[in-house]
Protein backbone atom coordinates (compact mmCIF):
# COMPACT_ATOMS: atom_id res chain seq x y z
CA UNK A 1 0.00 0.00 0.00
CA UNK A 2 1.23 3.48 -0.81
CA UNK A 3 1.81 5.52 2.32
CA UNK A 4 1.65 9.30 2.59
CA UNK A 5 5.15 10.39 3.60
CA UNK A 6 3.94 13.37 5.64
CA UNK A 7 3.81 12.86 9.41
CA UNK A 8 0.42 14.62 9.50
CA UNK A 9 -1.32 12.08 7.27
CA UNK A 10 -4.40 10.91 9.18
CA UNK A 11 -4.89 7.25 9.88
CA UNK A 12 -8.23 5.59 9.18
CA UNK A 13 -10.85 5.29 11.90
CA UNK A 14 -10.64 1.96 13.77
CA UNK A 15 -13.70 0.45 12.03
CA UNK A 16 -12.34 1.49 8.62
CA UNK A 17 -8.86 0.18 9.49
CA UNK A 18 -10.10 -3.34 10.23
CA UNK A 19 -12.09 -3.41 6.97
CA UNK A 20 -9.12 -2.06 4.99
CA UNK A 21 -6.89 -4.82 6.40
CA UNK A 22 -9.18 -7.39 4.77
CA UNK A 23 -8.97 -5.74 1.33
CA UNK A 24 -6.30 -7.07 -1.03
CA UNK A 25 -4.11 -5.15 -3.50
CA UNK A 26 -4.60 -1.75 -1.80
CA UNK A 27 -2.93 1.05 -3.77
CA UNK A 28 -3.90 3.98 -1.54
CA UNK A 29 -6.22 4.96 1.31
CA UNK A 30 -7.79 8.40 1.55
CA UNK A 31 -9.33 9.26 4.91
CA UNK A 32 -12.16 11.74 5.35
CA UNK A 33 -10.81 14.24 7.86
CA UNK A 34 -14.22 15.61 8.91
CA UNK A 35 -16.77 14.31 11.40
CA UNK A 36 -20.56 14.55 11.61
CA UNK A 37 -20.37 17.57 13.93
CA UNK A 38 -18.35 19.49 11.30
CA UNK A 39 -21.56 19.80 9.25
CA UNK A 40 -22.49 23.49 8.98
CA UNK A 41 -26.19 22.64 9.35
CA UNK A 42 -25.38 21.52 12.88
CA UNK A 43 -22.33 23.54 13.90
CA UNK A 44 -23.53 27.03 12.95
CA UNK A 45 -26.90 26.98 14.75
CA UNK A 46 -25.23 25.37 17.77
CA UNK A 47 -22.55 28.07 17.85
CA UNK A 48 -25.20 30.80 17.48
CA UNK A 49 -27.21 29.18 20.28
CA UNK A 50 -24.27 29.09 22.67
CA UNK A 51 -23.18 32.67 21.94
CA UNK A 52 -26.72 34.04 22.15
CA UNK A 53 -27.52 32.24 25.40
CA UNK A 54 -24.25 33.38 27.00
CA UNK A 55 -24.88 36.99 25.90
CA UNK A 56 -28.48 36.75 27.13
CA UNK A 57 -27.39 35.50 30.54
CA UNK A 58 -24.45 37.92 30.91
CA UNK A 59 -26.39 41.02 29.92
CA UNK A 60 -29.85 39.92 31.13
CA UNK A 61 -31.13 40.22 27.57
CA UNK A 62 -34.39 38.37 27.02
CA UNK A 63 -34.05 38.89 23.26
CA UNK A 64 -30.61 37.28 23.09
CA UNK A 65 -31.70 34.46 25.40
CA UNK A 66 -34.85 33.87 23.34
CA UNK A 67 -32.88 33.85 20.10
CA UNK A 68 -30.40 31.40 21.65
CA UNK A 69 -33.24 29.08 22.63
CA UNK A 70 -34.67 29.38 19.12
CA UNK A 71 -31.24 28.41 17.72
CA UNK A 72 -31.20 25.37 20.06
CA UNK A 73 -34.54 24.36 18.51
CA UNK A 74 -33.14 24.77 15.00
CA UNK A 75 -30.12 22.66 15.94
CA UNK A 76 -32.33 19.90 17.34
CA UNK A 77 -34.57 19.90 14.25
CA UNK A 78 -31.57 19.69 11.89
CA UNK A 79 -29.76 16.97 13.84
CA UNK A 80 -31.63 14.01 12.23
CA UNK A 81 -30.82 15.35 8.74
CA UNK A 82 -27.16 15.68 9.69
CA UNK A 83 -27.08 12.07 10.92
CA UNK A 84 -28.83 10.75 7.78
CA UNK A 85 -26.46 12.57 5.41
CA UNK A 86 -23.41 11.60 7.49
CA UNK A 87 -24.30 7.89 7.24
CA UNK A 88 -23.96 8.21 3.46
CA UNK A 89 -20.61 10.02 3.63
CA UNK A 90 -17.42 8.08 2.93
CA UNK A 91 -15.11 8.08 5.95
CA UNK A 92 -12.43 6.49 3.76
CA UNK A 93 -11.94 5.78 0.07
CA UNK A 94 -9.72 2.80 -0.70
CA UNK A 95 -8.22 2.38 -4.15
CA UNK A 96 -7.14 -1.12 -5.11
CA UNK A 97 -5.76 -2.46 -8.36
CA UNK A 98 -9.28 -3.74 -9.18
CA UNK A 99 -11.71 -1.21 -7.69
CA UNK A 100 -12.50 1.95 -5.77
CA UNK A 101 -14.21 1.23 -2.45
CA UNK A 102 -15.99 3.86 -0.35
CA UNK A 103 -16.34 2.99 3.34
CA UNK A 104 -18.36 4.56 6.12
CA UNK A 105 -16.95 3.51 9.49
CA UNK A 106 -16.10 0.04 8.21
CA UNK A 107 -19.31 -0.48 6.21
CA UNK A 108 -18.99 -0.60 2.43
CA UNK A 109 -21.02 2.18 0.83
CA UNK A 110 -19.97 1.61 -2.76
CA UNK A 111 -17.53 -0.55 -4.67
CA UNK A 112 -16.78 0.13 -8.30
CA UNK A 113 -14.48 -1.95 -10.49
CA UNK A 114 -12.14 0.09 -12.69
CA UNK A 115 -13.42 -1.63 -15.82
CA UNK A 116 -16.93 -0.28 -14.96
CA UNK A 117 -15.74 3.34 -14.79
CA UNK A 118 -16.94 5.37 -17.76
CA UNK A 119 -15.81 8.80 -16.64
CA UNK A 120 -13.97 10.75 -13.98
CA UNK A 121 -15.32 14.27 -14.09
CA UNK A 122 -14.48 17.50 -12.35
CA UNK A 123 -17.33 18.87 -10.24
CA UNK A 124 -17.93 22.01 -8.25
CA UNK A 125 -20.82 21.37 -5.90
CA UNK A 126 -20.48 22.18 -2.22
CA UNK A 127 -17.39 20.20 -1.12
CA UNK A 128 -17.56 17.77 -4.07
CA UNK A 129 -14.66 18.31 -6.50
CA UNK A 130 -14.71 15.11 -8.58
CA UNK A 131 -17.07 12.28 -9.45
CA UNK A 132 -16.10 8.80 -10.53
CA UNK A 133 -18.96 7.59 -12.72
CA UNK A 134 -19.56 3.98 -13.74
CA UNK A 135 -21.53 3.11 -16.85
CA UNK A 136 -24.45 2.12 -14.61
CA UNK A 137 -25.25 2.59 -10.90
CA UNK A 138 -24.35 5.33 -8.43
CA UNK A 139 -21.27 7.47 -8.79
CA UNK A 140 -18.59 8.09 -6.17
CA UNK A 141 -18.18 11.68 -5.00
CA UNK A 142 -14.65 12.83 -4.22
CA UNK A 143 -14.89 15.55 -1.58
CA UNK A 144 -12.35 18.10 -0.37
CA UNK A 145 -12.35 16.54 3.10
CA UNK A 146 -10.60 13.42 1.77
CA UNK A 147 -6.90 13.46 2.57
CA UNK A 148 -4.74 13.80 -0.57
CA UNK A 149 -7.76 14.28 -2.82
CA UNK A 150 -5.56 15.16 -5.80
CA UNK A 151 -3.51 12.00 -5.31
CA UNK A 152 -6.73 9.99 -5.22
CA UNK A 153 -7.83 11.52 -8.53
CA UNK A 154 -4.44 10.86 -10.14
CA UNK A 155 -4.53 7.22 -9.02
CA UNK A 156 -8.13 6.88 -10.24
CA UNK A 157 -7.21 8.08 -13.73
CA UNK A 158 -4.21 5.73 -13.83
CA UNK A 159 -6.06 2.68 -12.49
CA UNK A 160 -9.10 3.18 -14.73
CA UNK A 161 -6.94 3.78 -17.82
CA UNK A 162 -8.96 6.90 -18.61
CA UNK A 163 -7.21 9.86 -20.20
CA UNK A 164 -7.34 13.17 -18.39
CA UNK A 165 -8.48 16.05 -20.58
CA UNK A 166 -6.67 19.40 -20.59
CA UNK A 167 -9.60 21.10 -18.84
CA UNK A 168 -9.35 18.57 -15.98
CA UNK A 169 -5.68 19.31 -15.34
CA UNK A 170 -5.84 21.82 -12.51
Amino acid sequence: MEQDPSPTAPGPRPADASTIEAISDVVSVHVNQSHWWNNASFALPLLVAIVSIVIGLLFSSDEALGFGLFAVGVTVVLLPMVFVTWRRTATAVVLTREAAVALHQGRELLSMRWDEVAEIEAADYDSIRWRIRPRKRDHLNIETELHDMEGLVEHAFALSNLARSESERR
